[in-house]
């Protein structure tokens, strides 16, 4: 053989190496992990739903980009939709997730969707942490958790504040304002069985719609049953409605409180002072906190935001769930032996349901869970409107017990 031969022979012997070696290469696809995601950006919750979805973005984003994934440099890879709050496009989503996409997990939103879907993801054993805190998804316990506590949990912690603030001899009267929606009416009967079990008369409960921008029969209704305060379970534009309306109406010695998704400094620019003294029930922390997990959300946002200067509450109440599945994730993966095709579903779960006092940097409080538990941090604050700001107005609070007929879901 000759010279040039062997050189042939030995150029074409370090190609092949060469391409081989980069068909096997470990750095040349990364590996991943799946998560689905349901949000509305379009929709008729969009006006909280585009912070929320920011928040999961961002933080998943971040993990991937700075912290290189979890584990061994394992991607997590968010596969997301904007179902524009439709529970047809939400269950076509969830098909595609599971069957096409191969998801371990969900991060889900709204309350219809997350009921129509809560049998589905047993039977497919798909872990689901929503941004609905809906009771009726966590009892009975089984696939669906939240991060913090139930709708439910929520209107009773107002409702025992306003009691527990009571001063006068007679009982308070209560009206309650809801929008015509599995998550407009998650907390009506609640409300109703807490109210005779506390003392309170809830004297009226009434209707208007997600984007209604009118209220007036309603807040007449209200004003006639002279209820000392209201709770208001919608999304910034009704609840802004009915400030507004309630202001043009002249219910000035009425207090209004309302639901987590409806409360944040939004209300100020809806409403302008009708926004003034209002209350909301505030189960993460605030952009004027000054937490770890508060300074975390805003290097985030300020990095792929730069030109959003302040977040809701719904932005970090998406970070809340990312994190709180992302962890259960990595613990996943940790069990498979780093192993990203061998996580299911299933393994997944066990690490939602043993999660204990997971720290969530101050977003909330510990979040735990277990064999007979949902609900993830199990305390909430009041906030309220002051000077156009939204601030504190109360320490942690306790949520009173779940009644027994509400934990067999009833």
């Amino acid at each position: 053989m000759s010279g040039e031969t062997m050189k042939k022979l030995t150029y074409l012997l370090m190609v092949v190496t060469l391409v081989l070696g980069g068909i096997v290469s470990p750095t040349q696809a990364k590996e991943e992990i799946k998560l689905g995601a349901l949000f509305d950006l379009t929709g008729a919750t969009s006006d909280v739903g585009w912070h929320y979805a920011d928040g999961i973005r961002d933080y998943i984003q971040h993990l991937n980009e700075e912290e290189g994934g979890i584990g061994d440099g394992v991607t997590v890879k968010l596969v997301w939709t904007d179902y524009q709050y439709k529970i047809p496009q939400a269950i076509s989503a969830y098909t595609k997730f599971v069957k096409r996409d191969k998801v371990v997990a969900i991060l889900g939103w709204g309350t219809g969707d997350s009921e129509a879907l809560k049998t589905k993801i047993v039977k497919d054993q798909i872990p689901y942490i929503s941004a609905s805190f809906s009771q009726h998804l966590v009892w009975p316990p089984k696939w669906n958790f939240l991060p913090i506590g139930t709708y439910a949990d929520q209107v009773r912690i107002v409702m025992k504040y306003m009691k527990d603030q009571w001063d006068q001899p007679r009982r308070p009267r209560m009206a309650l304002i809801y929008n015509d929606t599995g998550y407009g009416r998650a907390p009506l009967e609640p409300a109703k069985a807490y109210a005779e079990e506390i003392g309170i008369d809830l004297v009226s409960t009434e209707v208007v719609g997600l984007q209604d921008l009118e209220a007036t029969s309603q807040l007449l209704r209200i004003k006639e049953k002279a209820a000392d305060f209201v709770f208001i379970q919608e999304t910034y534009t009704a609840t802004s409605t009915v400030l507004k309306d309630a202001r043009r109406l002249g219910l000035k010695d009425v207090v209004f409180t309302g639901n987590f998704w409806g409360t944040g400094k939004k209300l100020v620019e809806l409403a302008g002072e009708a926004a003034e003294g209002y209350i909301g029930i505030m189960p993460v922390a605030i952009w004027s906190d000054e937490s770890e997990g508060i300074k975390f959300a805003r290097m985030l946002n300020a990095k792929y935001h730069p030109n959003v200067a302040y977040r809701e509450p719904q932005y970090m109440a998406g970070m809340v769930n990312a994190m709180i599945m992302v962890h259960a994730v990595e613990v996943a993966l940790k069990e498979a032996g780093g192993d990203p095709k061998q996580v299911k579903g299933s393994d997944v779960f066990d690490a939602l349901q043993n999660m204990e006092n997971f720290d969530t940097k101050g977003l909330t409080t510990p979040v735990s869970y277990g064999t007979n538990e949902r609900r993830g941090a199990k305390k909430g604050r009041l906030v309220t409107i002051k000077n156009g700001n939204l601030v504190t107005a109360t320490d942690w609070l306790d949520m009173p017990p779940v009644p027994e007929r509400e934990k067999q879901g009833k």
